[in-house]
């Protein structure tokens, strides 16, 4: 018996089937490994579930009978986002993973990721004009036109970002393991005494550090750290612009991350969630690029800060 030709067609066709067959048996095995389903529960389910529960948790720390005062209410508020945030995903990621290097909460250095959201806010920031034009449209973003408006024009944002930020490095997690995760905490837990202090008398103040280290913070190391990274962790990362690799993760979390802005409020608004789904997905490329939650920490942040004036 002669050996095949591996340039004969027929060679090349046999080994595809072979290789074709080895595959399809390798994904069955995979489907029914216990492994396989335990990912499941763990990097889908699981996620998903702890979503549900903080927004049940919002829509009732109003519900505590007790008469906090308007100063107070205020704090609450920054406590409770606190908490629900930022302790709540730290803990599910330390108790549940071993290897964390995937879940953002390792920053790398400092500059890079301040130059990413720069560049990033170059483009996204003067899109917030946007919100000025619907105002003048005598619209407002809870309004279906309003919200179309402002996802059409964060969809454009979110076309050029890859192109506004490919010349900066890409990396794809940090494996490092440092401890700039729990200073932030910190400032957060900070923010939530300064509030308790100086709400009373000089609201900007605590406005400014909320939606830097407890807004930026909580919604990226919840949306971004945790439930992105843990969809990562189960669909892969098949997707690619330039060369940052993405997944289903982050579109499954920026939808929830517009939907979670529509249920928070009773009745639900469902318009916002239109918009802030379509911001989620400029975030969550920023997150992808970078490695980490950094520097959408500060993107998020810059794109609320206006906030703090027209909510003073």
């Amino acid at each position: 018996m002669q050996p095949k030709d591996p340039s004969d067609p027929k060679f090349v066709d046999e080994n595809c089937l072979i290789l074709e067959q080895n595959s399809c048996t390798l994904t069955k095995k995979a489907m029914n490994n216990p492994t396989t389903k335990g990912r499941l529960g763990k990097d889908l389910i699981l996620p998903i579930l702890v979503w549900v529960v903080i927004i049940i948790a919002f829509l009732n720390v109003k519900n505590i009978p007790i008469d906090f005062g308007k100063k107070n209410h205020q704090v609450v508020r920054y406590a409770a986002k606190f908490i629900m945030t930022i302790l709540v995903p730290l803990a599910l990621i330390h108790l549940l993973y071993k290897g964390k290097s995937d879940f953002g909460i390792y920053f790398p250095k400092f500059l890079d990721s301040f130059k990413l959201s720069i560049r990033g806010y170059a483009i996204g920031g003067p899109a917030g004009a946007a919100f000025l034009l619907i105002g003048v449209l005598g619209l407002g973003f809870q309004d279906w036109l309003g919200s179309l408006i402002l996802s059409v024009v964060y969809l454009v944002v979110f076309f050029f970002i890859p192109k506004v930020t490919k010349s900066l490095p890409t990396r794809t997690h940090i494996v490092t393991p440092n401890n700039t995760i729990l200073v932030f905490c910190m400032l957060s837990i900070l923010t939530v005494i300064i509030a308790y202090f100086t709400y009373e008398y000089v609201p900007v103040i605590s406005k400014i550090l909320y939606y830097i280290f407890i807004v930026g913070l909580g919604e990226e190391l919840l949306f971004r750290g945790c439930l992105q990274s843990a969809f990562n962790r189960y669909f892969g990362k098949p997707f690619r612009i330039g060369n940052v690799q993405f997944g289903w993760g982050l579109f499954l979390a920026a939808l929830l991350f517009g939907l979670i802005h529509a249920l928070v409020v009773a009745p639900p608004t469902w318009p916002w969630a239109m918009f802030t789904m379509v911001i989620g997905l400029t975030l969550g490329f920023i997150r992808e690029k970078d490695g980490s939650i950094l520097a959408a920490v500060l993107l998020h942040a810059l794109f609320d800060m206006p906030l703090v004036f027209f909510t003073v």
